[in-house]
């Protein structure tokens, strides 16, 4: 299943992106300074977003040298907090709810609104470069694990320390498990 994955091109999809993407973290009252001064979970969440979309926007547009820059930035933000998300590799509305380890693989991709918790991986599988690809409103639990070669089809949602490594093609289903099997006809849409 080959299925196009958006990326920012113009400025004035960072800036949609960006809009639809930060809502989600508090930037009013007291969050405005504390967003600033880098206090708390949601404001190293909210600055994480605002690093990679920029990064995203100066990647596809061709700006070589602040490309260049605002990966540096980006892999020196992901360093110190755990996070290890390439640029390209998530379409609009990612919601990261913790700060903390989360590792991703350069070549997988994921849809928009997908939903992700702490300790959480998308990895390549075996020898290979083999890598997930993951629909539209996938929700990755806490340690939840999508290696090797699967797809992950729409509104899935992946139990805690779970573990993917086969392809789940039935949309809105809840999968959990070692190895993951499907347990639940009721996935995001549903919750």
């Amino acid at each position: 299943m080959e299925r196009e994955y958006k990326r920012i091109q113009t400025r004035a999809e960072l800036k949609e992106w960006l809009a639809y993407e930060t809502r989600s973290y508090k930037n009013h009252g007291k969050y405005r300074l504390m967003n600033l001064l880098l206090l708390g979970d949601n404001a190293v969440l909210r600055r994480h977003q605002v690093l990679l979309r920029k990064t995203e926007y100066y990647i596809n547009s061709g700006h070589r040298i602040l490309a260049s820059l605002y990966k540096m930035r980006l892999l020196q933000f992901q360093v110190k907090y755990g996070m290890h998300i390439p640029p390209n590799t998530f379409g609009r509305g990612l919601r990261l709810m913790h700060v903390g380890e989360i590792d991703v693989n350069a070549n997988a991709r994921a849809g928009e609104d997908c939903v992700i918790h702490v300790h959480t991986s998308l990895a390549a599988g075996g020898f290979n470069d083999d890598t997930p690809k993951l629909g539209n409103g996938v929700l990755l639990f806490i340690g939840a694990v999508v290696c090797g070669d699967t797809y992950i089809a729409d509104n899935v949602v992946i139990g805690a320390n779970s573990v993917v490594t086969k392809s789940v093609y039935e949309e809105n289903v809840t999968v959990a498990g070692n190895p993951a099997q499907v347990v639940g006809h009721r996935g995001r849409l549903d919750m």
